[in-house]
């Protein structure tokens, strides 16, 4: 059987509604759930809970799949400290749909297309087109050497909220798995480094820019009249170290804890001017969750014996 790698869109793995590329790999991962807080931001503290669910099946010559992710953000404001009243700002939910398609390409290169949609809302008032952003990925890329041991250039588009607003984004990363325990990337919008203890403990450093950018359905009285559809930007830098246990051949438990050295936090009015900075402190976070996943590494085996 011709081996193809599966790729993998997930969206806020991690709880802070980053967009993440998860390219080839021994494991396709079908979904999960997570939970993470950011207690210290300054006079902000932020929580998440999220769930997100895939799937992806041959489609001519390549891979066509679909990933579905639910996020809920809860951001508690320092009351005593609020000129206005930021209420209405608390609770923003993100319900994203993306589907994707890989296909191989000759001489090892391949193309990988994404193309979905993100409602990002408090839900105070009817549903409109401001409550939606789109979000899609187009790359190519090259691959040389084997499973044992290769390496993979990527370089692309984005269009996305990783910076806050919604923005197009240059992708240009470097892959290069060196042996069965050690891997790495460089680049844009991941760099990281994975370290495969055995067959059930890995740990794993990422730093990786990360964002949302919710409506306000609502209506919000401001010192300068009121406003209808604002928005809450809240992006940061993530630098953080993540230890993932396999509980069972297709359930994983991950931890992981890091810190937050650039954070941004503002309102904008639906023009995108600043309304208000909330000045945010950097702050450390953590992370817990499950993952299920299918090895593809064993099902490609076999798959090639039962072929022969």
């Amino acid at each position: 059987m011709k081996k193809i790698s599966l790729v993998l869109f997930m969206i806020a793995a991690n709880g802070l509604s980053a967009q993440m590329l998860m390219m080839g790999g021994d494991e396709f991962e079908i979904g999960g759930v997570n939970y993470s807080n950011v207690p210290n931001l300054g006079d902000t503290e932020v929580t998440n809970f999220g769930a997100d669910v895939g799937l992806a099946r041959p489609f001519g010559k390549g891979f066509l799949g679909i990933r579905i992710n639910y996020q809920n953000f809860d951001f508690s404001f320092n009351e005593s400290t609020n000129i206005i009243d930021f209420s209405t700002y608390e609770n923003m939910n993100l319900v994203q749909a993306n589907v994707f398609y890989r296909r191989p390409l000759k001489n090892s290169w391949s193309m990988t297309i994404s193309f979905g949609s993100s409602l990002i809302s408090n839900f105070e008032g009817d549903i409109s087109t401001e409550d939606f952003v789109i979000n899609t990925i187009g790359l190519l890329s090259k691959k040389w050497g084997d499973r044992g041991r290769h390496s993979v250039l990527s370089f692309g588009a984005l269009y996305g909220t990783q910076f806050g607003q919604p923005t197009l984004l240059p992708v240009v990363s470097f892959r290069q798995k060196l042996n069965e325990q050690w891997s790495y990337s460089i680049g844009l919008p991941i760099t990281g480094i994975n370290y495969k203890i055995n067959k059930k403990n890995r740990l794993s450093f990422t730093l990786q820019p990360q964002g949302i950018y919710g409506n306000n359905s609502g209506e919000v009285l401001f010192e300068s009249g009121t406003l209808t559809n604002s928005k809450l930007q809240y992006n940061a830098l993530r630098t953080g170290i993540s230890y993932r246990y396999k509980i069972l051949p297709f359930l994983s438990a991950l931890v992981e804890g890091g810190y937050l050295p650039l954070v941004n936090l503002r309102i904008l009015d639906k023009d995108n001017n600043e309304i208000y900075d909330f000045n945010p402190d950097s702050s450390a976070y953590f992370n817990v969750g499950l993952r299920f996943g299918i090895d593809m590494k064993k099902s490609n085996s076999k798959n090639d014996s039962d072929e022969n």
